[in-house]
């Protein structure tokens, strides 16, 4: 009994491999999105945005179109030679079924967009900063401590001066921390914008945010003062000092005093005052919460001085 089900078994196996050989060797069309890359010898590079990816249609039979999706990386990567800054239209689809089709023994049957307009500027380098894109939502109990920071914070760029010109910034890939309990330290990417027309002196930067166990803390005797107040006035406060409740970071709090808090009120919003008591303004360290102060609202007087 036990041999015929080896037999089953054995006569399965064989089916299905015939099914699939004869199945492969049929044709199929699938659409991809290819990555595009042109090159432009220096001094020279390209002067306008381009799309990251091409929409490609491919019919092929099925064993190179496995290939695709196994060891075979299609990508529309072009070359281009100028003497000059000028601009230049590149035909997507005859490029691709002219040089990538015959040597992959596929047949391209659609490409949007059909036509690549390439501008052509000078090459120039500089330094950019690297601002973090990252959201880190903590376990109950735990919160971020300062900003996010990446290290190194600043990258060298390459490409046309009209786009460097308006170049700032780049940005790392969006990032999500979900329940974090301790300090993030990751080697992340950089965002793909413009990465196909511009060379960047790394592709990842590492991402440090620190986590620590929330906490609070009563800060007293903590002095609000009254800011741009014109030559000719004085202000006095009622009172001159508050009681401050903070939340952050445990260790944070520990290392804050009242000299990192910053408390005042404007002389403007004094002059707007109809009710004779103003709110104060804090300035506090990053990842630091005002929880509550006492009192919580300012009196004042408005003197002229003599």
């Amino acid at each position: 009994m036990r041999f015929k089900y080896h037999i089953l078994a054995a006569s399965f196996i064989v089916s299905l491999l015939l099914w699939v050989s004869l199945n492969l060797n049929l044709s199929y069309e699938i659409e991809r999105k290819i990555p595009v890359r042109i090159n432009v010898n220096k001094p020279f590079a390209v002067a306008n945005e381009l799309p990251l990816t091409l929409d490609v249609k491919v019919k092929a039979r099925g064993w190179t179109l496995l290939r695709l999706f196994t060891s075979l990386n299609l990508s529309f990567n072009y070359d281009v030679y100028v003497t000059k800054s000028e601009q230049i239209t590149i035909l997507t689809k005859q490029y691709l079924s002219d040089n990538v089709a015959p040597v992959q023994n596929l047949s391209i049957t659609y490409v949007k967009p059909e036509s690549l307009f390439v501008k052509i500027g000078r090459y120039e380098e500089k330094y950019v900063k690297v601002i973090p894109r990252v959201y880190v939502d903590c376990r109950d109990g735990y919160q971020t401590v300062g900003l996010p920071a990446v290290e190194p914070d600043s990258i060298r760029v390459g490409g046309s001066s009209q786009i460097l010109d308006l170049l700032k910034f780049v940005y790392t890939e969006d990032l999500i921390y979900k329940n974090a309990n301790s300090n993030i330290d990751d080697l992340v990417s950089l965002s793909d914008s413009l990465s196909n027309i511009l060379w960047r002196s790394s592709e990842k930067v590492r991402l440090k945010v620190n986590v620590e166990i929330s906490a609070e803390k009563e800060f007293k005797n903590v002095e609000i003062n009254a800011v741009n107040i014109p030559s000719d006035k004085d202000v006095l406060l009622i009172p001159q000092i508050l009681t401050v409740n903070l939340k952050g970071g445990v260790n944070q709090l520990a290392n804050i005093d009242n000299t990192k808090i910053f408390a005042s009120v404007d002389y403007n919003e004094l002059l707007k005052d109809t009710v004779g008591a103003v709110i104060p303004k804090f300035s506090v360290p990053d990842g630091i919460l005002v929880l509550n102060y006492k009192p919580d609202k300012i009196q004042y007087v408005i003197k002229k001085k003599f």
